[in-house]
This record gives structure tokens, C-alpha cells and sequence, in this order.
């Protein structure tokens, strides 16, 4: 089964069990020739057949649902990560019992859960930026509002810096991350290693197609960058110019691969700067430092609804300004 697909019937059973419906059964088989039932769910006395899509929804499958439906005497519900648009009005007529939910409902329905919703939004291919969220059938109860970037801020402080704390600390960074660019970011690949094992960098990200933010499409048009690299670093002390050279040879022009990014529990030195001008100026590769303390602020900027791509935009001016001959 595709990656995505698993990933996507695993997390909407965990939205609809935040929404309080019971799973009776996942790929439940049915007779032959029928194939599958991606989920059964139950809730008050009504019982659910579930058919989860995160790509493109076909009428084929609409009618599939809905005749299995018929025959278990369950209700029909299509739940997919895409959106419908004129086709909702269509298969509502043609197939009156279906109940149809696509992505304007779901990020309607996690719009408080925002653990649940930078999870989804980071996977999804695109960005949302144009997308109306739209209430659907399904609500969720149990929420853990905007105390979630706040509760993830006081962890990070907490963290302490050095070895002992440091898969914590890498965990409370992809999360302070996607917290703030889940809409411009995909793929979220962690802990890669090079072809000859010799090296590993932390996370990989890919820029989104129809990102239109100034920070991503500098670095996706001027810098031939699709691809992020963000490192951890959760030293007791600031990264040296070591730590630059180290991930320089992570970084590969032809692989759309020229851009990464630091993160360094207690900053970094002089050193370190004058070391990633140099990687840009020679080898055209960006290297861009941040310490923790930036992190929490622009997660701090987005609890305001300001843009933390515009800090980062910043520090890409200053970065470039300052760049010697």
C-alpha cells in the first residue's frame, strides 16, 4: 500500500475517534469481488462505511461506496484529502446517501486541534492558502486549542542543552517547525543518510508547489533549492565552523538540494557565520543560522498571526547584505 495512503486511513481514524465515533474494524474484507472496507465506525446507534482517499476521488469509487453501503445497510462515508468543488453538487445528486468529506471540511473540523491539523497540512502536496474551510458532518469534541504552541514553547525552554536531552530537543523542533510551516512545507523526511552512511542529515523538507511566500520562492527560484535541509544542533555551547562544513557536504546543487537550515540550542560564534558566507560565495550553497530562542519567537509571531516567513526573509536580507566579496 502507498505510504500516503496507509498514513492517511491511520490518521483519520484517530480524528474520528477524537470525534467520538467507535472503530468497529479497519480493511474490514468482504466477499469476493468486493474488495474492502477501508473503516467501519459507529456513533449514535448509526453505523459508518468509510472510504478514505488522500488523492484524486472518482466517480468509480463514489458508486463503489455507496452500493456496499446498501447492501451492509450502513451509511456511506467518503472522506478525501483532496478538493471536490463542482464535482460535490454532482455525486450529492447522483448518490443522495453518500456523505462526502473533503479537505475544506477537514481543516474546518481541526481548525481548533492544531496538533491534528499541522500533521495533515504538512502532507498535503500543496498549499492551502486558497482554500475556504467548510463545516462538514464531522466535529471534533475533545480539542486542545491554542495552549498547543504555548505548551510546545514552555517544553523547548525547558529542554535542557547536551546529549542526554537531545532527541527531545530534536523532536520539540520539527514540531515548533511545522507548527509554523506546515502550509509550506511537504515530506518532513527524518534522519537521512547520505549513500555512503558517512553522514546524516536531521530532516528534509520539499517547498510546496504554488507556494507564492517571498522567503521559500527566493530560495526555490534564485538558489535552485526544492529541497530544505534543517539540521539540530543541541549543544551547551555555540556551533563552530565545524558544524558548517559538516553539513556543506550534505548539500548538492543538481538534486535541487542547495539550501539549509541550522538550529542550534545556544546559537552560534563568529566562526560559524564567517564559514557559511563562505559556502555561498564559493560553492553557491546557503547556509542559514538560527538558534532556539528564534525558533520560539517566530512561533510566538505565529500565535499573533504574523508571518514568521517574513523573519526569515529577514535573516535572508541581512545574511545577503552582509556578504564580503
Amino acid at each position: 500500500m502507498n505510504n500516503s495512503i496507509s498514513w492517511f486511513e491511520d490518521y483519520i481514524i484517530r480524528v474520528l475517534k477524537e470525534a467520538e465515533y467507535n472503530i468497529v474494524a479497519h480493511d474490514k474484507k468482504l466477499a469476493s469481488g468486493l474488495g474492502d472496507i477501508d473503516i467501519i465506525a459507529e456513533k449514535n446507534e448509526n453505523k459508518y462505511c468509510v472510504e478514505v482517499k488522500f488523492s484524486r476521488v472518482t466517480e468509480k469509487v463514489v458508486e463503489r461506496i455507496n452500493y456496499i453501503s446498501s447492501m451492509y445497510k450502513m451509511i456511506p462515508l467518503l472522506i478525501t484529502a483532496t478538493e471536490l468543488k463542482e464535482k460535490r453538487n454532482y455525486y450529492h445528486e447522483k448518490y443522495s446517501d453518500v456523505i462526502l468529506i473533503d479537505i475544506t471540511n477537514l481543516l474546518y473540523a481541526l481548525k481548533d486541534n492544531i496538533e491534528l491539523y499541522n500533521e495533515l497540512v504538512s502532507r498535503l502536496p500543496y498549499s492551502i492558502e486558497e482554500i475556504e474551510p467548510q463545516q462538514g458532518v464531522i466535529e471534533l469534541a475533545s480539542l486542545y486549542h491554542d495552549d498547543y504552541t504555548a505548551g510546545l514553547i514552555k517544553q523547548m525552554e525547558l529542554c535542557q542543552a547536551g546529549k542526554d536531552d537531545f532527541s527531545n530537543y530534536e523532536k520539540l523542533c520539527i514540531k515548533l517547525l511545522k507548527n509554523i510551516f506546515a502550509d509550506d512545507l511537504a515530506l518532513w523526511k527524518e534522519q537521512q543518510k547520505s549513500n555512503n552512511d558517512l553522514y546524516r542529515f536531521d530532516l528534509l523538507c520539499r517547498i510546496k508547489d504554488g507556494n507564492e511566500k517571498s522567503f521559500w520562492t527566493i530560495l526555490e527560484r534564485y538558489f535552485n533549492s526544492k529541497y530544505i535541509i534543517f539540521e539540530f544542533k543541541n549543544y551547551t555551547k555555540p556551533i563552530t565552523q565545524k558544524e558548517i562544513y559538516t553539513t556543506e557536504k550534505y548539500l548538492y546543487k543538481k538534486a535541487l538540494r542547495s539550501v539549509a537550515i541550522i538550529i542550534a540550542a545556544k546559537g552560534y560564534d563568529d566562526n560559524a557565520l564567517w564559514a557559511s558566507k563562505g559556502c555561498l560565495r564559493e560553492n553557491g550553497k546557503l547556509i542559514l543560522l538560527l538558534s532556539t530562542k528564534e525558533l520560539i519567537v517566530m512561533n510566538k509571531m505565529h500565535m499573533v498571526q504574523d508571518q514568521p516567513c517574513d523573519y526569515m526573509l529577514d535573516k535572508l536580507d541581512e545574511f545577503l547584505m552582509s556578504l564580503e566579496k
